[in-house]
């Protein structure tokens, strides 16, 4: 047993069907290179709350937030709505920053680069992704 092999192993991600045996494929990764842990935490920030039939409470509420504008309100809810789903979500890591790319050319793009910084529970092992959290701009209604 290697001192990782605690965190376990899931469903692969996107999700599908092993073709020799006909279940559900299993994540080919191990936990200690981080993967894993990448490919569940983008599965729950990128599944809507109520979406999963069996598991209605599970994912994240991010898909509310697509026509707000890209202002600091934005981002504290983004950053709340990670942190949140995460904890619940994803019990081998620890959330210890959210952050966001702020150059010039993203204050009105409608995809903001959300880094995300974690360290796995019971190590010093630290992580982090990018995952891209894409906004709708609102349109205007002509009147009349």
């Amino acid at each position: 047993m290697t001192s990782f092999d605690f965190l376990g192993k899931g469903i692969k991600f996107p999700f599908r069907f092993d073709r020799k045996t006909g279940g559900v494929a299993t994540s080919e990764v191990t936990s200690q290179d981080h993967a894993r842990i990448r490919e569940s935490i983008v599965q729950i920030l990128g599944t809507r709350v109520g979406e999963r039939f069996m598991r209605p409470d599970f994912g994240s509420r991010l898909h509310e937030l697509v026509f707000e504008p890209n202002d600091s309100v934005l981002k504290g809810l983004i950053r709340h709505y990670v942190i949140d789903a995460i904890r619940k979500w994803e019990k081998r890591v620890v959330i210890t920053e959210v952050t966001f790319e702020d150059g010039p050319e993203q204050v009105d793009a409608n995809v903001l680069q959300v880094r995300i910084h974690y360290r796995l529970i019971q190590s010093p092992v630290t992580g982090n992704l990018v995952f891209p959290f894409h906004r709708e701009g609102r349109t205007e209604q002509p009147n009349g």
